[in-house]
């Protein structure tokens, strides 16, 4: 059993985002997965982060996003989800699982750009919710 948290892990200003927290407090592995990338460390999107999204060329291309402080942020990646995707996602380890393993479960749940467990709660536009 994981969850699938849509927002960040370790990859948050202060360590310690959505995901660290839900696995904390449930004691389960947990993966933050985020549409967006949040200025942490020095990693920011600049035109050195688009230039290595715009290098990603088929689906499960990953590439670890670094610090300025030279640590690898929990060994966050950048997973391009299906391919034709524009949009990258940004995995971050959340609780109790490794990089490694986020990445390959994330891939596994994307049939579109957002992974399949997020996707289907998501509120559809126009519906209650």
């Amino acid at each position: 059993q994981v969850l699938l948290v849509d927002g960040n892990g370790l990859l948050h200003p202060r360590g310690f985002g959505t995901a660290c927290h839900l696995g904390v407090l449930t004691d389960l592995p947990c993966i933050g997965v985020a549409k967006n990338l949040l200025h942490v460390d020095g990693v920011a999107r600049d035109e050195l982060d688009r230039e290595q999204v715009r290098s990603l060329q088929r689906s499960g291309e990953t590439f670890p996003l670094t610090g300025a402080s030279g640590k690898v942020l929990g060994m966050v990646s950048v997973l391009r989800s299906y391919n034709n995707s524009s949009k990258p996602l940004y995995v971050s380890v959340g609780h109790r699982v490794s990089l490694g393993t986020a990445v390959r479960l994330v891939r596994a749940c994307c049939r579109f750009r957002i992974p399949e467990p997020i996707r289907q709660v998501r509120p559809r536009q126009g519906l209650p919710g």
